[in-house]
């Protein structure tokens, strides 16, 4: 199985931990960030794609990873609008709308 996580903060970091328990699973990770949670953890050594996914986008950037499944950890964008007010309910919505648009099965985290 191919799994496709974007982004790499506390609940990305925990699912990789899970995942790569089974040698099956193979992980693509992408973030926002060269160094996110999990790098800076060693949970990883690195992510694979250092770009922002939106719901303009994902499908482009899927078609390319072809993953089974998508994973969305939703920790870096709801800290960075935490502070505006409304921020995290907006970045909800943009997250739902990435996976809404997505041709591939997705589960935000």
């Amino acid at each position: 199985m191919r799994i496709w996580l974007i982004g790499a903060d506390v609940r990305g970091s925990e699912v990789l931990r899970q995942l790569h328990k089974n040698a099956n699973i193979e992980v693509i990770v992408s973030d926002a960030a060269e160094r996110p949670r999990a790098v800076v953890d060693k949970v990883i050594d690195r992510v694979n794609y250092v770009e922002n996914v939106t719901s303009v986008n994902i499908n482009h950037l899927a078609r390319r990873i072809r993953p089974d499944l998508i994973l969305i950890d939703p920790g870096e964008a709801q800290r960075s609008m935490g502070r505006v007010s409304g921020g995290v309910a907006f970045t909800e919505s943009l997250l739902n709308e990435v996976a809404t648009s997505s041709d591939y099965p997705c589960i935000i985290l």
